[in-house]
């Protein structure tokens, strides 16, 4: 087959990048893959095997993935993955996050609110149904409605023919075809083994997206189902879910250019973009994110400084808005090293010269304009879309009070009728998060954030004002607007997880006479998003009816094959263990424990705990110390792989389909991947399940996980 490639600026800059194995292959696809060449890299195995075995054992874990290795539920995933289970159960009494945990036995198991384990069951082309009943007179905004009233219709008759079964539609190249998943949604989920931070993140933010590094980025959940066998919410007498197909995993030598496969949910890229929407992107949405969340973070740090209990509670959040931080950054950098808006320029003028020389490609004339004038037009609110949006999903009594408001208003409608998010297929995950957020639930931190964020938007120019903050404090003067918030928030019912999920099921009339201000100012702002997320769905729409023509262009003038971007859907990618070279420095493709030693100081996060150190001095490192590592334990690896967010706990394969590792990261020179592939510095790097053995044995002594899994030599 012809090598799957992102367009750069014309033919000749195509050409210097061939060499890459570039894509994440969604699975419908995967038969148009070359089968003598994987096998020729080290493929034993068939892609049917892959298909009807491997792929069955991978999970979505909702925002990242995860595999089956045991035929009891046992999950293995990344610490940061299951980082938010590790906290939920963690108090400042009882850090799990910085002790760890281990349940020997089954009825030690902790429960993971929020959890679902998604099995996928198999998927089918609904484009038809999807796009049947669009008309060319349909305006964009009615063609937007027109295919989620399509798609939620077909979703309500699946899950109504199967109970058990939970669907998702998937949009690829950007709406050329759609299919639709069907999965078994586990929802009781709990945390087996979890080591301490100074293993799980050892480095922390510092070497986030660096290598090399030495990351025990791991940790063990299992699924449960009720005694019936099938999906249930967490209950005592819930059993563990025995899985179809789990995998094996190998502690079987590793050497440099061996093959890797991954298999997992990576969440988006956005590879098909016009020079217009790089620039958008790179001029203005990346360093408003950098900007508002490097504060957000500051605010939270100083927040659990002074008390563990409090630092638990901000933690999760912490976690994230640094790794994003991390990520945007990798972003800006990268585009910018690579100079992308003057590539994609050249590549759209490329292409637009070559759409003159072409009779029947003269309706795309325009195509290029049309993709950046809409760009544009999103553009105009971005910064009042943005802070308005994060200031509703980071303050958990406005989320609360959000969600709650605008249920009462969706749950007058027919079912069909609804904003897909309050269906009632979502209600019991709404619940479920109203009554869990209470363990991250803060109100200094709330306060905190809210003055910050209104401190944002009320500095916005005029066009970009937000009407609800106007209305609700006008022109107070800082200190006035923080007293008013202060009184708020110390008088609201959102505070207390009873009172949330009364207030959910009160009726819009009842809900409407209950004297709370802020659950008044958070439904007002809900209102205010919604209409800002109407107007941008529309804008969408548009770039939806067009983005599958941009796709066909790029294709038929460089006579390329493409991929779709990714979706959170499953993909495949392979490639091969393999290290690279930037700026005169050659970087080689493992790390062992002897650089996590190395790299100790005493103070975290280069703080290894004392027992690793111990045994790291006492040399006692069993038959993990692997020859050809000069019998050293190794630690982690790289390989070239084509992945993104979300992959984060994806089950890395050698050729037999055996678990070789856990993807947990990218180096910081992939990051900018998900817009602009450059195939000399895209690493993905791998917790190398070799070491994740050697914690659970001799660190841990975590025998009953040992002996419950396959391991192979």
């Amino acid at each position: 087959m012809k090598r799957l490639i992102i367009l750069l600026a014309g033919l000749v800059l195509l050409t210097a990048y061939l060499p890459a194995d570039e894509g994440m292959f969604a699975m419908n696809e995967l038969d148009r893959l070359d089968a003598a060449k994987l096998k020729s890299m080290g493929l034993e195995i068939t892609m049917g095997d892959v298909t009807d075995r491997v792929a069955r054992a991978v999970l979505d874990l909702g925002g990242g993935s995860g595999s089956f290795v045991s035929p009891d539920g046992l999950i293995v995933t990344n610490h940061h993955v299951a980082y938010r289970a590790i906290q939920y159960n963690s108090t400042g009494e009882n850090n799990y996050i910085v002790e760890g945990f281990y349940a020997p036995t089954r009825d030690k198991e902790l429960p993971a609110p929020g959890y679902t384990a998604g099995v996928l069951l198999g998927w089918e082309d609904v484009t038809q149904q999807v796009i049947g009943s669009l008309t060319a007179v349909m305006t964009d905004e009615e063609r937007f409605q027109t295919m989620e009233n399509a798609q939620k219709r077909l979703q309500k008759e699946v899950e109504a023919k199967e109970p058990n079964v939970y669907t998702e539609i998937a949009a690829m190249y950007q709406g050329k075809y759609y299919l639709l998943f069907r999965y078994l949604r586990l929802r009781d989920i709990r945390l087996v083994y979890a080591p301490p931070d100074a293993v799980g993140e050892f480095g922390g933010d510092i070497d986030n997206f660096e290598w090399p590094r030495h990351t025990g980025d791991f940790s063990f959940m299992r699924a449960y189902v009720g005694p019936d066998g099938r999906p249930a919410d967490y209950a005592p007498e819930n059993v563990p879910y025995h899985p179809e197909h789990y995998l094996n995993v190998s502690r079987r030598s590793l050497a440099e250019n061996d093959f890797t496969m991954v298999i997992g949910y990576p969440g988006s890229t956005d590879r098909y973009l016009t020079s217009g929407q790089i620039r958008v992107l790179l001029e203005r949405e990346l360093p408003l994110k950098i900007r508002l969340f490097r504060d957000i973070v500051a605010l939270l740090e100083d927040i659990g400084r002074a008390d563990p209990e409090k630092a638990v509670r901000v933690a999760s959040l912490a976690k994230g808005l640094n790794n994003a931080i991390k990520k945007y950054e990798g972003d800006f950098q990268g585009l910018t090293r690579d100079d992308v808006i003057t590539r994609f320029s050249r590549r759209d003028v490329t292409v637009q010269e070559w759409i003159s020389g072409q009779p029947a490609r003269q309706h795309d004339a325009g195509l290029i304009a049309d993709l950046n004038r809409i760009n544009d037009q999103l553009a105009a609110k971005l910064e009042l879309r943005t802070i308005l949006g994060y200031l509703l999903r980071f303050v958990n009594t406005l989320d609360a009070g959000r969600t709650i408001s605008r249920w009462a208003q969706e749950k007058t409608k027919p079912d069909l009728e609804r904003d897909p998010a309050y269906m009632d297929r979502n209600i019991p995950e709404l619940k479920n998060d109203l009554q869990t957020m209470q363990r991250n639930l803060l109100s200094e931190k709330d306060l905190k954030l809210m003055v910050f964020s209104l401190q944002k938007l009320r500095a916005l120019p005029a066009a970009q004002r937000s009407a609800v903050v106007q209305k609700w404090f006008g022109d107070m003067t800082h200190e006035e607007m923080v007293v008013r918030l202060d009184a708020m928030i110390s008088g609201t019912g959102l505070l207390d997880a009873d009172t949330r999920l009364k207030y959910f099921d009160l009726p819009a009339g009842e809900l409407a006479e209950v004297d709370d201000p802020l659950l008044a100012f958070a439904g007002e702002l809900g209102v205010e998003l919604k209409q800002l997320r109407d107007e941008a769905d529309t804008l969408n729409a548009a770039l939806q009816r067009l983005q599958p023509r941009f796709i066909d262009l790029l294709h038929a003038y460089s006579r390329n094959e493409l991929y779709p971007d990714a979706n959170s859907t499953m993909r495949l990618t392979y490639g091969k263990v393999t290290g690279y070279a930037k700026d005169g420095v050659t970087f080689t493709p493992f790390t062992t424990l002897d650089g996590a030693i190395a790299k100790e100081r005493g103070t975290r996060p280069f703080a290894n705990p004392p027992r690793l150190i111990q045994l790291y001095r006492a040399g006692e490192f069993g038959d993990y110390a692997e020859p050809n590592l000069g019998h050293r334990v190794p630690l982690n690896f790289l390989s070239d792989v084509d992945t993104t967010g979300g992959n984060s706990g994806s089950p890395t394969l050698n050729g037999k389909g055996e678990l070789i590792g856990l993807l947990f990261d990218g180096n910081f020179e992939s990051i900018s991947s998900d817009y602009f592939y450059n195939p000399a510095l895209t690493r993905s790097i791998v917790v190398d399940a070799r070491y994740m053995l050697y914690i659970l044995d001799k660190f841990s002594h975590a025998t009953a996980l040992l002996e419950e899994m396959t391991i192979v030599r």
